[in-house]
């Protein structure tokens, strides 16, 4: 009989807002067993501002300032979960980086995973802006769906089913 052998996951996107789904996602990551040298790529999206200012400098301006916030809010999130990995999980010698995108979430997930030639994704089952109603958020269920490799979608412990 010929036994397969199996190569660990190496690549693993986990992508992150500021919901508490995200929350779920980063503790589920921080429990696993990665095998030594595993590459971990954070990524956080934000969406764009829906609104047409051009015509008005102040509105743009306000506009600009607060996606410049987003971004400040971003990157805070993506570096305090880093540090969060890298100490919780110093032992397993992980390379972990992150990045920032600009655009649909469910798009940008996406095309990171392709990009960073990910063996798996962790996605939380809601994230921002989903209706609590929902069994399963809009952008994880087109990730789940569109993504060229395994998916997990976390739930919150609390609201598992």
């Amino acid at each position: 009989m010929e036994v397969i052998s199996r190569r660990p996951i190496v690549k693993v996107l986990i992508a992150v807002d500021d919901s508490s789904y995200s929350e779920a996602v980063v503790d589920s990551a921080v429990k696993r067993d990665w095998p030594d040298q595993t590459q971990v790529l954070i990524v956080t999206v934000l969406e764009p501002i829906p609104f047409d200012c051009e015509e008005n400098a102040e509105m743009r301006s306000l506009v600009e300032e607060g996606t410049e916030k987003r971004r400040q809010t971003a990157k805070s999130l993506v570096e305090n979960v880093s540090e969060k990995l890298k100490k919780q999980l110093a032992s397993k010698n992980l390379n972990i980086e992150f990045i920032i995108k600009e655009g649909s979430p469910k798009k940008e997930i996406v095309e990171s995973a392709i990009e960073f030639g990910a063996d798996r994704i962790l996605i939380g089952a809601q994230g921002h802006g989903t209706c609590a109603h929902n069994m399963l958020g809009e952008v994880s269920r087109v990730v789940a769906a569109t993504a060229p490799c395994s998916v997990e979608i976390i739930r919150e412990t609390a609201k598992a089913l």
